[in-house]
């Protein structure tokens, strides 16, 4: 090496830059790019040190190319094959040019001796010659068959290299492998550096990976110049291959083949055949198949026969019918993909029978079955589409292409002379397309596209695809990552789609595994993704299906499949550890399992174990072990592992620690299933990551089944539960489905669980929409809300969800706050101004029904007016509202208050008189009553009268009504008249001022009244019988309500003298009660008696009790005829009269009630805290009568009374408030226990909480109930706390003792209901029998018994 690298002093650093650059033409590919980059770095700032480095590397790289030139086999070709006599020419094709295109022919050799005419040309020496296959056995077989060609060890000078399987070693000159694992290679050596000729073999195949292959190759050609890149195809489409790389050369060779005649079996001609008419048979049926068959036994009853079909279904039904037709000597045998390994090799080792062999389009190219000579074509195929609009892979049968058509006649001139039969014509066959459609133009773009940003390619438009994808594929692409994630909204990859990108599975999947490791379900994950990734190994064969059947029952979950799934897993993995490699076969035979693809599972699941732990994810769910041990040896007990891997053994590497199998796993079904273990929080919690995990890579495949039993999906896809699923028969509201796929028409959904919407909402959050409708005040909430509308895609999640509207609407919301709550005072709030400008709008309603006139009240835009400007935009709740208030200087808040003039259009202009509150009658006086609701039977004015009054009431009294509508009365009286005499009273209104302003309402008729006044101002002869037809509107008569002493109503109408024919004798029996004592009196507000007797005898020798009359607002001086009614009316009075003195005193105490802020927020879920004070200062009230002496009848003794009432009423409230303290303390502890941990969780014991609860802590009680029965609600609702506690380590225990509960408590609630009286002693027995039962420690003051509930409960019946 010194010759060629001098290192003496005299040699300049250019000099040898120069000299090292050419040496490195002669590395291996592999180091080149990085001892490249040492070289232009030493280019820049040359250190002799570092180039006496970078020579012996350079020497180091140039020897071990040459070492491998010096270790080639000799090679040798096969001279049988015709690619043989191309060899020199292709040789010389592939030194000359950096691309060349082998068209080959089945047949032609090209797989196999391709590899060794590269070795021919030199290649193979600076880095490998990687030769990829479309399939893994193929890449396999090749391989093998190389290596003897080559005479060398597979996995010495040749070697291949699939998934799981890594059979290469620094020796190999050549490398076969699948597409895909070329593909993944580009992510961790983009240069592909490890190879110097790359052979893309069955180009015309035209999957996803090997266009993105051909692309990727074209631009690496370009980089890299010295890159050698063979493209082979069997078919003659290698123009577009050609082209693609910019000319390249095509070589084509024939392929070894012997000649196949074409017969063409169309139903036509088969019918004309049979003297059948065509309409009875279907193209490529059985019966169109049966009928061919028959006419090639007919000629050669021992040739073997090789028939194409479309699916796995049509070689069923096929494969009845013709085992049925029993023909000599023949057995009838299926062939495809998800046929197990043994059915599969009867097809390869072909005995003295002759064989039919039913095979799926698996048989066109990849497979070469044995001994056929006559080839059965129905040229259809199920072709899997994904379709845009609809968002379905759709698994249709298909007319195949005539380069399929070519292949599968090709099956039969491999061993001699074959015939084609085409079960169609032949203008059938010239109209369909030349080559099948690429997967990539019928296919979702979304991991292609993935893999392209995560290698930095560029936008997918300017790839060089061998045919670019449409628009709306690519499109599609993008929508599907950004539906998981994967990219952001300038289509770059996010933080989730750089985690996808280094999964080497689907993007979808690799979501999945994403979020299970956030949300602690990767071990489940992992075994549902790798059997997602894989075929389903359980088999259904068509003569044992109720046994398969039953067996795959066995692991079956009815409320998801996924979890059948992981039982699956479960069961096998047992298995797996304890049987031997012979006896998990009989194992996997007796559940109807393939054993190749249960081995398949097992291995993806363990790389996939071995990926997620290099990117340094860990397991953190506690439930099921379900890491698998390494694959099984061939003999017993090889691969045994030890149990329990403890943390000490962290350091192993990661292959030893994937390696390690954790604990035996536990049942899954009754552990993972919502319907398992009475509901346990762990495994809903296990069950809900899992599903929420598979949502999030598939986030679109969710349905809501409607009302005839169909699921409505995303995009306004509809689809049903696949029969085979355990979903089936009792579907769920919401369901998950792994897969939709519209089959024949019908569209399925696979592998299907249920779900709850709340999680598509969670892990769909990006690509929900969400309207918000119905924005109104919410008097309860004290807010502006709205119902919110989640939909995703078309499928609405959530129909009428409550939300707050300022959130999305700031400025709408602030306004409808304006409307809603201040202008109509529809608001809870501490600000006084609410209170003031309702009593204002009050006095302005009544005011507008005196005068009967609309418009008084300024229109609700101009109240809004009013505030608007006056409070910050963001206000928009009463909370809000309360917390600015509270700071507000006094000018702003006095801003805030009405005047009857902001609130009436020019002011009240009410005359008090006109209008009066009452009617007086000497010495009587009726309340009256205003109401302007035209139509309504209380329209117009209605006196309150007393039934005692009925009959001294003066009925020509009322006819006058009030002043401030007796002027239009009598207008309307004279319109009313002929009109030969209203014309002598024109204008009306003026007669009827004038009448108003002359007469004085009395106990005279108001008719004659005015008929005397007419007369008199006129002198037109009129008489009262002119005004007796005339129909005036119904306000214009008095309307009367008609009420006992109590205030009750008993009966009300606009006819006095039917009300008095009603109630004559009742009402005189009153009067007469009324008129024998003379003290009596109404409407007292305050004590302005000197004395009230006890008893008074009337001047007719009866024996009266005078009492007070509570009238709520006031009393009344009445008497009775019993002493006991008397003495209970009186202390009501007395109290009235009470409460009327100290209205202020009752004021101050609310306000001085020291409340603190916590004790308030505790306190808001029960009410506001102006309610609290109210009950407070009302029970202490109440507390202090209990304490006093209420039969007052003097003046002194009751102004004694007030005096001590009010120097006592604050004291006895603050005496309540100690009791609510810890009330609301405790309610405020219980809360957060009455929320389950899981949605659905011992539903019926929450249920019975939150209603012990409501009715416990019913609204009034701390006011209502007396202390000594507040003074044990802490304990009470302590009790329940602990019983909230519990019932979430032992729900079934907490329903038992809740059963025992419920009868009494139901019992309560139904005589509650019923508005019966003496249950208070069966309410607190029930409160602390619950005690007793739930909280036992706390103890009870007194004993309780079922026993004893029961005889309370009699009592009351």
């Amino acid at each position: 090496m010194s010759d060629t690298t001098p290192n003496t002093p005299s040699v300049s650093p250019e000099a040898r830059l120069r000299s090292l650059r050419k040496l490195l033409d002669s590395v291996s590919s592999r180091d080149f790019g990085r001892l490249l980059g040492r070289w232009r770095g030493l280019s820049r700032r040359p250190d002799e040190k570092k180039l006496q480095a970078l020579a012996a590397d350079i020497a180091a790289s140039a020897a071990r190319r040459q070492l491998r030139a010096q270790n080639k086999p000799p090679i040798r070709l096969d001279e049988s094959l015709p690619i043989t006599a191309r060899a020199d020419e292709i040789v010389k094709l592939i030194r000359e040019h950096q691309v060349v295109v082998i068209a080959g022919e089945t047949g032609s050799g090209k797989t196999t001796q391709l590899p060794k005419l590269c070795l021919a040309a030199g290649r193979g020496e600076a880095g490998m010659i990687g030769c990829t296959q479309p399939r893994r056995l193929a890449a396999r077989s090749v391989a093998r068959r190389v290596a003897e060609e080559l005479g060398t060890q597979l996995g010495d000078k040749v070697g291949f290299q699939v998934r799981f399987t890594d059979q290469v070693s620094e020796q190999s000159l050549i490398k076969f492998m699948t597409d895909g694992i070329l593909l993944a290679e580009t992510q961790g050596d983009p240069w592909l550096s490890a190879y110097d000729t790359i052979i893309i073999d069955e180009a015309h195949e035209r999957s996803l990976n090997i266009d993105f292959l051909l692309g990727y190759l074209k631009r690496l050609a370009v980089k890299r110049p010295e890159l050698k890149i063979i493209v082979t195809s069997a078919t003659i489409d290698t123009a577009r291959f050609a082209e693609h790389f910019g000319g390249a050369p095509v070589v084509s060779v024939e392929g070894r083949a012997y000649p196949v005649e074409v017969r063409w079996r169309s139903t036509d001609e088969v019918a004309a055949r049979r003297n059948q008419r065509a309409s009875d048979m279907q193209q490529g049926s059985a019966e169109h198949i049966a009928a061919v068959l028959d006419e090639i036994t007919h000629d050669d009853p021992r040739g073997d026969v090789l028939i194409f079909m479309p699916g796995e279904r049509e070689i069923r039904d096929t494969h009845l019918m013709l085992s049925r037709r029993q023909y000599r000597e023949t057995e009838i045998l299926p062939l495809y993909a998800r046929l197990s390994a043994t059915d599969q090799d009867r097809v390869f080792k072909p005995g003295p029978k002759r064989h039919i062999v039913l095979a799926t389009n698996v048989a066109e190219t990849s497979l070469t079955v044995p001994r056929i000579r006559y080839v059965i074509d129905t040229g259809t195929a199920r072709v899997k589409r994904y379709s845009q609009r609809s968002q379905l892979e759709r698994l249709h049968v298909e007319p195949i292409s005539q380069a399929a058509a070519d292949q599968r006649k090709g099956r039969c001139g491999r061993v001699g002379p074959g015939i084609c039969y085409r079960l169609y014509d032949e203008a059938d066959y010239a109209a369909r397309p030349a080559y099948t459609d690429p997967e990539l133009l019928r296919s979702s773009l979304a991991n292609v596209i993935l893999r392209m940003l995560s290698l930095q390619l560029g936008e997918v438009d300017e790839f060089p695809f061998l045919e670019s994808p449409d628009t709306r594929v690519v499109a599609d692409g993008y929508r599907r990552l950004a539906e998981i994630g994967a990219i952001d909204e300038k289509r770059q990859l996010s933080v989730i789609g750089r985690t996808l990108a280094r999964l080497p599975i689907d993007v979808q999947l690799a979501r999945m595994l994403v979020e299970a490791n956030t949300l602690g379900s990767l071990r489940e994950l992992l075994t549902v993704v790798a059997f997602l990734s894989i075929q389903d190994p359980r088999e259904r064969p068509a003569d044992a299906r109720q046994q398969a059947d039953a067996a795959h029952a066995v692991f079956a979950d009815p409320k998801s499949d996924i979890v059948g799934v992981l039982n699956l897993w479960r069961d096998y993995d047992s298995a797996h550890e304890e049987l031997t490699q012979s006896k998990l076969r009989d194992w996997c035979s007796r559940h109807f399992l393939s054993f190749l693809r249960m081995r398949e599972w097992r291995e993806l699941h363990r790389q996939l174990l071995l990926v997620t732990q290099e990117l340094g994810w860990r397991f953190t769910s506690t439930l099921a072990e379900n890491t698998p041990s390494p694959p099984r040896g061939e003999g017993r007990g090889e691969g045994a592992v030890s149990r329990g891997v403890s943390g000490a053994q962290a350091k192993e590497s990661i292959k030893s620690r994937a390696d390690k199998h954790s604990r035996k796993s536990e049942p899954l079904t009754p552990t993972l299933s919502p319907e398992g273990r009475g509901g346990d929080g762990e495994a809903e919690r296990l069950y809900e990551a899992v599903h929420r995990s598979l949502l999030a890579g598939l986030p679109t495949q969710v349905g809501h089944k409607d009302e005839k039993g169909i699921y409505r999906g995303t995009r306004e896809r509809r689809f049903q539960v696949f029969l085979g699923s355990a979903l089936a028969k009792t579907p769920p509201n919401w369901v998950f489905a792994a897969q939709i796929l519209d089959i024949g028409g019908r569209v399925w959904g696979m592998m299907c669980a249920r779900i709850e919407p709340l999680w598509i909402e969670q892990q769909a959050a990006h690509l929900l929409r969400g309207t918000c409708r119905d924005a109104h005040w919410s008097r309860k909430r004290g807010t502006v809300v709205a119902y919110e509308q989640i939909s995703l895609f078309g499928l609405t999640l959530v129909e009428r969800r409550p939300v707050t509207f300022q959130q999305q609407d700031p400025a709408l919301a602030h306004d409808i706050f304006l409307r809603e709550a201040l202008a109509r005072c529809d608001i809870d709030t501490r600000a006084d101004f609410v209170r003031v400008n309702q009593r204002v709008l009050e006095d302005a309603q009544g005011i507008e029904a005196r005068q009967r006139r609309e418009g008084l009240i300024r229109h609700e835009d101009d109240l809004v007016d009013f505030f608007r400007g006056k409070l910050p935009q963001d206000i928009a709740s009463s909370r809000a509202l309360d917390a600015w208030y509270r700071n507000a200087r006094p000018a702003e808040q006095a801003a805030l208050r009405w005047s009857i003039d902001d609130v009436m259009v020019g002011g009240s202009g009410l005359d008090p008189k006109a209008f009066p509150a009452s009617l007086d009658v000497p010495p009587q006086r009726y309340r009256l009553e205003y109401r302007f609701v035209p139509g309504d039977d209380a329209d117009g004015v209605t006196l309150h009268l007393p039934l005692a009054m009925l009959n001294a009431l003066p009925a020509a009294r009322c006819e006058w009504l009030v002043p401030g509508l007796l002027g239009e009365k009598v207008a309307e009286l004279i319109r009313g008249l002929p009109k030969v005499l209203r014309r002598n009273f024109v204008p009306a209104p003026d007669f009827a001022r004038a009448f108003v302003e002359a007469e004085t309402p009395r106990d005279e008729s108001l008719v004659k009244v005015l008929v005397s006044f007419l007369k008199r101002t006129t002198g037109v002869d009129v008489s009262a019988d002119d005004f007796a037809g005339i129909q005036l509107s119904p306000h214009f008569s008095m309307r009367y309500r008609l009420h006992d002493e109590k205030g009750r109503t008993l009966a009300s109408g606009r006819d006095l003298a039917a009300l008095r024919g009603q109630w004559e004798g009742q009402a005189r029996e009153a009067f007469s009660r009324k008129t024998d004592i003379e003290l009596t009196r109404e409407d007292v507000t305050s004590w302005d008696f000197e004395e009230i007797p006890e008893q008074v005898r009337s001047d007719g020798g009866l024996l009266a009790f005078p009492a007070l009359v509570d009238l709520r607002e006031a009393v009344a001086l009445r008497v009775f005829e019993r002493r006991d009614e008397a003495l209970a009316a009186h202390l009501k009075g007395v109290e009235r009269l009470l409460r009327n003195a100290l209205a202020s005193d009752v004021k101050q105490a609310r306000r001085r009630l020291p409340i603190a802020n916590a004790l308030s927020l505790k306190y808001a879920p029960l009410g506001s805290i102006d309610g609290l004070r109210d009950d407070l200062v009302e029970g202490g009230f109440t507390d202090l009568l209990e304490t006093q002496h209420l039969n007052v009848r003097s003046a002194a003794a009751f102004e004694a009374l007030r005096t001590h009432s009010a120097r006592e009423l604050f004291g006895s409230a603050i005496e309540r408030l100690k009791l609510a303290e810890p009330i609301i303390e405790a309610q405020a502890e219980l809360k957060p226990w009455l929320q389950p941990p899981l949605l659905g969780f011992a539903r019926a014991s929450y249920d019975d909480l939150e209603e012990q609860l409501d009715v416990l802590l019913a609204p009034g009680i701390l006011r209502e109930l007396s202390t000594a029965r507040l003074a044990h609600f802490p304990r009470y609702l302590k009790a329940m706390r602990l019983r909230a506690e519990r019932l979430r380590q032992d729900p079934t225990r907490d329903q038992q003792r809740m059963l025992q509960v419920l009868p009494y408590w139901r019992e309560y609630l139904n005589h509650r209901a019923a508005g019966d009286t003496g249950l208070d002693e069966l309410r607190w027995l029930i409160e602390e029998w619950r005690v007793s039962l739930f909280a036992q420690e706390l103890k009870t003051p007194e004993p309780v018994s079922a026993k004893r509930l029961a005889k309370a409960l009699e009592s009351i019946r």
